[in-house]
């Protein structure tokens, strides 16, 4: 859910370095989301962009990016997303650049997949032009000389008064196939399609009321009004919306289809009953109330009600009865978390539940029915195994917090980065036996004694990279499929396991486990550093209480090793979170190219200089009976708190009122 809302965000943050304008927004002209079609499957919406821009420019990041000292990076960076940005435009025969100056109000872009059909796909921008009409023009027929002079053939269609001028763009152009590109203006809209039965069915939303459309989709609707609740008088600075099962066919399609071997993730989730989530967008806000970003978010899985007051996982369906992650309080940093972290992540979840809903989920991805109960049955009974029940033994004993903590190591290399994870368990003493059972018998375990404490490390010879699933984003490149695993690969390698504060830990580094292994010293507690309590201040002013999830993030540590790694010429090959995201945003299109840094990262500064410019930052999630409503922060740099006290204040803002169930 993190990773999907910040693309989106970038996206048009970008737009906003590029574009300049003086008009305002019509007040009578008919929103993007009404004209669009109820098949989008991505849509990212920019009220205002003079307003974004302004706002952007009071952020601290915006006053990073204009730091003479970052202009190198910049520059860079700004470059390397604008080319990718920009070949979303490629169908259309149109790039960012030359959208400069045209806008007047709201600048919309959409994915839709025509006839909910997944192999089709179209690319669809709207663009208010009130008070431009002359830029507008000029943009037409620049967009006329770049077609025409790649081999386009023109033409003109008019439907309803309004002329459509259409261009048949040849396969070489598009890589693998001809496209047509339609372009029309109509009530102070520009409109460019890359597919002429979308256009027309576009033209013909502007009378009427139509029932067809984006904003009539009840998951697009659902979003939009929980977010507007929440938001009260506060306008967006961005809204976006995707669907996410939709989204991914509609970027396959764009590549090809499906080219890679192995399970398909996308079936199998599908068959799982994981399409129950129909829809995640939000509204996104930047410089408010003396915060960097506000974020809301809805991921809207209503799911099917239960009968005759039925167990709340009816709702679901097969694998995503898993999706039970109750309410609740306490969801703040426990006294065993360090201080010193990068990350903090907790949840409330139903894992004894979720384990048993996951035996479908497990057999399809075996392709194997009956695959679960024989593994448990093979742990239990075969001789040469740990011979242990895990439903008894270990699920049994699982609670219902699960805690995930980050931070990385000097120096800084690509594989600096390190993860925990923890579960509170009911029985300490009697999981820590089968966890003893189970590696004694493992001849890549090996048993160490940490202040007092029984840790086993699993030695894994081969050191495999851990698979991964990674979706890219629209003009982005294509969607990268799941690998197979391959034999033997281990899911956390380096991986360390113990049991202690009442919690069944698994670590990527076993060094990573020295920092909760001693007694619990005041003032080395998460819970006790200024930042984090700062940060919750602010979620509880934004309406945290009773909630699902908690995070926490100190974004001048989260980032560093990504930016160190530019600074050594090794950013290409980060594997940090951060690091993958980037590389994936900027990297060739061609599935395996290792990118090539563009950038000289001896010219950056070092990263104390940088660090001043990110603060800490946070959300909460609720659980509500249509889905998951996310509230988030980011705050700037500094304290508003007396360091001397290390006492944080929140002022609340009436405009940012706190959410309500």
């Amino acid at each position: 859910m993190h990773r999907s809302i910040r693309v989106p965000v970038s996206l048009l943050l970008l737009v906003s370095g590029f574009v300049l304008t003086s008009a305002g927004v019509a007040l009578a002209a008919r929103p993007a989301a009404e004209l669009l079609p109820a098949t989008c499957k991505f849509f990212v919406s920019v009220p205002d962009v003079d307003e974004l821009r302004k706002k952007w420019e009071e952020t601290q990041l915006g006053h990073l990016a204009r730091d003479p000292v970052m202009k190198p990076f910049a520059d860079d960076l700004r470059r390397q997303l604008r080319e990718k940005v920009s070949r979303t435009g490629v169908r259309l025969g149109l790039t960012l650049d030359d959208l400069e100056g045209v806008y007047g109000g709201e600048v919309a872009l959409a994915l839709i997949q025509p006839q909910n059909d997944p192999t089709r796909h179209a690319l669809a921008i709207v663009v208010d032009i009130t008070g431009h009409g002359e830029a507008a023009d000029a943009l037409l027929a620049k967009i006329d000389t770049n077609l025409t002079g790649s081999g386009a053939k023109r033409s003109t269609d008019t439907s309803g008064g309004t002329q459509l001028r259409i261009y048949q763009v040849p396969a070489e152009e598009v890589a693998s196939e001809g496209r047509e590109a339609v372009f029309f203006v109509k009530d102070d809209r520009l409109v460019a399609v890359d597919d002429r039965a979308e256009a027309m069915a576009i033209l013909g939303r502007f009378a009427g009321e139509p029932t067809d459309s984006l904003s009539s989709w009840p998951a697009f609707d659902a979003v939009m009004k929980r977010c507007g609740e929440a938001a009260g008088e506060l306008p967006p600075h961005v809204r976006w919306y995707t669907e996410p099962f939709g989204y991914v066919q509609v970027m396959r399609a764009a590549s090809g289809g499906r080219k890679k071997r192995g399970t398909d993730l996308l079936k199998v989730l599908k068959n799982q009953g994981f399409d129950a989530v129909e829809g995640v967008g939000g509204y996104v806000n930047l410089a408010t109330a003396g915060q960097e970003l506000l974020h809301r978010t809805l991921v809207y899985a209503p799911g099917a009600k239960p009968e005759d007051g039925g167990p709340s996982s009816d709702k679901y369906r097969l694998a995503a009865r898993m999706l039970q992650f109750p309410n609740g309080s306490g969801l703040v940093a426990d006294a065993w978390v360090p201080r010193e972290l990068g990350t903090y992540l907790t949840l409330r979840w139903k894992m004894q539940n979720a384990f048993e809903q996951s035996k479908t989920l497990v057999d399809e991805v075996a392709g194997d029915e009956g695959f679960f109960d024989d593994l448990l049955s093979s742990i239990a009974t075969d001789p040469n195994g740990p011979q242990i029940d895990l439903r008894k033994e270990l699920v049994a004993y699982l609670g219902e917090r699960m805690t995930i903590l980050s931070d990385y190591v000097l120096p800084i290399t690509p594989k600096s980065e390190r993860m925990m994870f923890a579960v509170e368990v009911t029985h300490p003493e009697k999981v820590a036996e089968t966890i003893h059972r189970a590696m004694e018998s493992d001849p890549d375990a090996r048993k160490l004694e940490i202040d007092g404490h029984v840790v086993w490390e699993i030695i894994n010879q081969q050191d495999d990279e851990i698979p991964e699933l990674t979706i890219d984003t629209p003009g982005f490149g294509p969607v990268a499929e799941e690998e197979e695993e391959e034999e033997g690969q281990r899911l956390l390698p380096n991986a360390a396991i113990t049991v202690v504060h009442g919690q069944l830990i698994v670590a990527t580094h076993v060094d990573f486990l020295s920092k909760i292994m001693g007694p619990e010293v005041s003032g080395e507690r998460l819970s006790d550093s200024a930042d984090y309590r700062l940060v919750q201040a602010q979620l509880t002013t934004l309406g945290a209480d009773e909630d699902s999830f908690r995070f926490f993030t100190r974004t001048d540590e989260e980032y560093r090793p990504t930016y160190e790694l530019i600074r050594e010429g090794k950013m290409p090959e980060a594997e940090s979170l951060l690091g993958r995201a980037l590389n994936r945003m900027l990297g060739p299109d061609e599935e395996g190219v290792l990118r090539q840094q563009q950038i000289d990262g001896q010219q950056l500064p070092e990263y104390q200089i940088v660090r001043r410019y990110l603060g800490p930052g946070g959300l909460y999630v609720r659980s509500h009976d249509e889905g998951w409503f996310i509230t988030g922060t980011l705050l700037t740099k500094q304290a508003d708190y007396d360091a001397e006290r290390d006492q944080p204040t929140v002022t609340t803002a009436a405009a940012v009122p706190p959410e309500k169930d």
